[in-house]
């Protein structure tokens, strides 16, 4: 994994783009966020929110994720992809906090 002190600086001092990365970023967090029993509704919502935009494959939603993948500067299939890992890896905590620790 690349090592960088910020999200700012993996975007080059962009802050358009790291604006853009810093959303895809959050949604990949809660997407990912563990099931609880003891969810709140937003924590649910949001859960699948994120989900429903990043693997939407048509329509407006599909749209605005591609076109802000565009705008981050990266491939929205790679985000997919990693989405889709990261959501099923049994090492989740850990992909979570270096996620986070770019926000």
């Amino acid at each position: 994994m690349i090592e960088l002190e910020n999200l700012y600086d993996l975007t080059q001092k962009d802050p358009d783009r790291t604006l853009y990365l810093a959303i895809i970023l959050q949604a990949l967090l809660d997407l990912t966020k563990p099931k609880d029993k003891e969810d709140t509704m937003e924590i649910i919502t949001q859960r699948d929110q994120a989900s429903a935009w990043v693997f939407a494959s048509v329509g407006v939603t599909c749209k605005n994720f591609e076109d802000t993948c565009d705008l981050a500067g990266i491939n929205p299939n790679t985000i997919r992809n990693f989405a889709l890992k990261a959501a099923t890896s049994e090492n989740i905590h850990e992909i979570r906090r270096k996620l986070h620790s770019f926000l």
